[in-house]
């Protein structure tokens, strides 16, 4: 290997062919050490030969230097425009990485992320950052759990007594054996969620058709679904909170909510005597994987505003 003060990463040739682009995808500037030395990003001058910025990262870190960068690794991490978020393992196994916003890349673990409030699957929600890439093995990696979105709606479309829904219950998702069992982060059909994000859809789902299978109403149905899991959102039955906050759990009770609501058709049949028989019918044409669709903007606003 070459000594740390002239090693090149990506090239050491003389001769570029006019070629611009080199280590990190970023483009060469030729004009203060010569060939490939010298490295411009969208928010920072890379120095290869020092493997540093030129510039302060305006985001402080007591554990690290204000000029490094790539996470003192440019081996492993790669930083096109010097804005990511790469989120690993406990054990520093990459898992997916995010857009931050901020002028530097970060390596965080999947629970720093989890305790900061941080997602990147409800755009409206709070305190979203688009995910940009993920670890093409993540639907296998062992530290998280792995589901279909069939899954999910099998576990969400059971008839159970709202009690059910507490911390332990049977209907809580995030800790039955048959959903997350206790991971705090999964994924479904091969893209990252939060599993209390995941695990609000069958409060929704079970809740709405109760709903709606007695008033014959959908959308005072959707709305009071939602009302009702902001009051028990946390699973406790005295002394939670009633959460009217922009978080990505609320729209993820909106989410089965409004797949409930596409998924079944209420009948009414007379019978004898003016006695009355209600039945939920299935429409099969709504699939589990509707799930996956986000919120749009008009449905946040009816009933989440």
């Amino acid at each position: 290997m070459k000594s740390p003060l002239t090693y090149r990463p990506k090239s050491d040739s003389p001769n570029t062919g006019g070629y611009r682009y080199f280590f990190n995808g970023q483009e060469g500037d030729n004009e203060v050490f010569g060939e490939v030395a010298n490295f411009t990003a969208e928010f920072w001058q890379y120095d290869s030969r020092l493997g540093r910025r030129w510039n302060l990262d305006p985001l402080f870190k007591a554990y690290e230097s204000s000029y490094s960068c790539f996470g003192e690794n440019p081996v492993l991490y790669a930083d096109v425009k010097g804005d990511t978020l790469r989120i690993t393992t406990d054990k520093g196994r990459y898992l997916f990485t995010l857009d931050d916003g901020t002028t530097t890349l970060r390596v965080l673990t999947a629970k720093e992320l989890y305790d900061m409030g941080i997602q990147w699957f409800e755009p409206l929600a709070d305190n979203y950052f688009p995910l940009i890439k993920k670890a093409s093995n993540l639907s296998s990696n062992p530290s998280l759990k792995h589901f279909t979105w069939e899954q999910v709606a099998d576990f969400s479309e059971k008839d159970r007594l709202m009690i059910a829904y507490r911390q332990g219950g049977s209907g809580d998702w995030k800790s039955e054996k048959n959903g997350a069992d206790g991971y705090f982060l999964v994924t479904v059909e091969g893209y990252p969620y939060w599993a209390d994000a995941i695990g609000q859809i069958a409060f929704a789902v079970d809740y709405y058709t109760d709903l709606y299978k007695a008033s014959g109403n959908v959308y005072s149905s959707i709305a009071s679904t939602i009302k009702k899991g902001k009051k028990y959102g946390e699973g406790k039955l005295i002394g939670g909170e009633v959460d009217n906050s922009n978080t990505y759990d609320n729209y993820f009770l909106l989410r089965g909510a409004l797949w409930a609501s596409k998924r079944y058709h209420r009948t009414v049949e007379k019978g004898l005597f003016g006695s009355k028989k209600i039945e939920l019918q299935k429409n099969e044409q709504c699939l589990p994987e509707e799930l996956n669709k986000r919120i749009r903007k008009e449905d946040a606003e009816k009933y989440l505003k």
